[in-house]
């Protein structure tokens, strides 16, 4: 498939699913969590496709190359931490609107907390 292809399918895919959730929501009915997993999935296909060139068309920056290797690696530090701030921002709004702080949600906290030293441990050691 093409990145043209692959950017209009999941484009459209990314569209009818989020016009699905906000039909639902302003029509007050209950959004499941496999239409939200959908969207979270469709977006992320259209933006890989949006972001990656491809070989056989020889149009952009490919991910196995080192250029692309770099920008996997430096997205990967950056996306660690926007999503552990924003647990903990999660978790600080539980915590002022409703007064307790949710278990899962602490504990995800926890695990993200601890990840990237693990991994770090991980890696680290595949060098010594």
């Amino acid at each position: 498939m093409t990145k043209k292809s692959q950017i209009a399918v999941f484009g459209v895919a990314t569209l009818v699913m989020l016009a699905n959730i906000l039909y639902k929501m302003f029509a007050e009915k209950e959004v499941d969590f496999y239409e939200m997993i959908a969207l979270g999935v469709f977006s992320t296909f259209l933006l890989q496709a949006i972001t990656w060139g491809t070989r056989k068309e020889n149009n952009g920056i490919l991910q196995d190359e080192e250029l692309g290797q770099k920008i996997v690696e430096q997205s990967s530090k950056i996306s660690y931490t926007v999503v552990y701030f924003l647990l903990l921002a999660a978790i600080l709004t539980d915590k002022l609107v409703n007064g307790t702080s949710n278990i899962f949600l602490l504990a995800t906290f926890i695990l993200a907390m601890i990840t990237f030293p693990i991994v770090q441990f991980m890696v680290s050691r595949r060098y010594q």
